[in-house]
């Protein structure tokens, strides 16, 4: 493949740069046609349910119940937070990369209206969870007498868990 690519280029410029005769039709034409007879590679293909599912497997992982439990209970916050922001996990719940979102990709590839619901309840839940840390970051320097919450974002957590878990069951 990439010989035939090399080989194509090659020629395309051996045209462009022929000073005797202008670039013709004929070698533009011949040009784009063998262009066009190579392999569309993997980045220009179309997500698979397969890849798509290990996407999801990728983001169940990294939301380990019980280690952002325990980093809750340690009041940890940006530890959990960074868990929330980083890849892949931010593909689930930020509005700025919803054309990234695995579960929507999955959603569309199903053509599963219920499933698109589920993709809304999953991104508020983590949402929140990121909320309720970031929220929990400032207690103590706010005035008046804050409450920590470490109940709420366990409980998000766990909804989002229960929602990604849905989405694994085979359909």
């Amino acid at each position: 493949m990439l010989t035939t690519l090399a080989v194509t280029l090659l020629a395309g410029a051996t045209a462009l740069h022929t000073p005797a005769r202008p670039l013709g039709r004929r070698a533009v034409i011949g040009t784009a046609a063998a262009v066009s007879l190579l392999p569309v590679t993997a980045a220009f293909a179309a997500d698979t349910e397969a890849s798509i599912i290990a996407e999801i497997k990728e983001i169940r992982a990294k939301l380990d119940v019980p280690t952002i439990n325990k980093l809750l209970e340690t009041e940890q916050w940006d530890a959990v937070r960074s868990i929330f922001k980083a890849a892949p996990v931010n593909l689930a719940w930020e509005q700025t990369l919803a054309k990234k979102n695995p579960f929507k990709k999955l959603a569309d590839l199903r053509d599963d209206v219920e499933q698109f619901e589920v993709v809304d309840e999953l991104a508020s839940a983590i949402q929140l969870a990121d909320q309720y840390c970031y929220s929990n970051t400032f207690i103590y320097t706010q005035p008046g007498n804050g409450k920590v919450k470490i109940k709420e974002p366990k409980q998000q957590v766990a909804i989002a868990v229960q929602k990604i878990e849905g989405f694994l069951q085979p359909q």
